[in-house]
């Protein structure tokens, strides 16, 4: 984990890791550790103007998930498991929550460090009504066949991921979609 936040700080980042509201288990709120790979939003200050070498490096993180290894912590404090849903900001709760009823069902368990639906090709920002069915269906699938060695496969699939994956991603879902 410090070879990555040395790397991310050197592609320019003054502080590497971020925090963010995610909504966890039985709807409680809680504190998200995440690695910054991507740059603040226009109406966000700037931390960092990468070149391309930064650029690739951070994609690469992203893609591989490593961006996601400070979640370590939010599982020993007990936030998060390794597998189960991924957990998922405030305002996509409620967006996500408004759309399909069983939304919510999702919240029965601690959300994980990986799940059933991201490796099943479900990962990523939700682009459409579809994929976020396809992605509840998958959350509620694990809920309900949840078991250690089912756990241990989802496990291997996420450090296989990597390898299989396709790093293409249609637009994203847009509150016009849903109306």
């Amino acid at each position: 984990m410090l070879c990555v936040y040395g790397l991310i700080r050197s592609c320019g980042f003054r502080q590497p890791i971020f925090t963010q509201k995610r909504v966890g288990q039985n709807g409680k709120i809680f504190t998200i550790f995440k690695f910054r790979t991507l740059r603040a939003r226009p109406h966000q200050s700037q931390d960092f103007l990468p070149d391309h070498g930064s650029k690739s490096i951070l994609s690469l993180l992203r893609c591989s998930g490593l961006d996601e290894l400070p979640q370590l912590f939010n599982i020993l404090r007990g936030d998060m498991s390794l597998v189960g849903p991924r957990p998922h900001t405030i305002s996509d709760h409620i967006l996500f929550a408004s759309i399909l009823p069983e939304y919510e069902d999702r919240l029965a368990v601690k959300p994980g460090l990986t799940g059933w639906a991201q490796i099943r090709g479900w990962r990523g920002p939700v682009t459409c009504q579809h994929h976020l069915a396809e992605r509840v269906a998958h959350d509620l699938a694990y809920i309900s066949k949840q078991h250690f060695l089912f756990d241990l496969a989802i496990l291997i699939g996420t450090v296989l991921l990597p390898l299989t994956a396709s790093t293409k991603r249609p637009r994203l879902l847009q509150t016009r979609d849903v109306t």
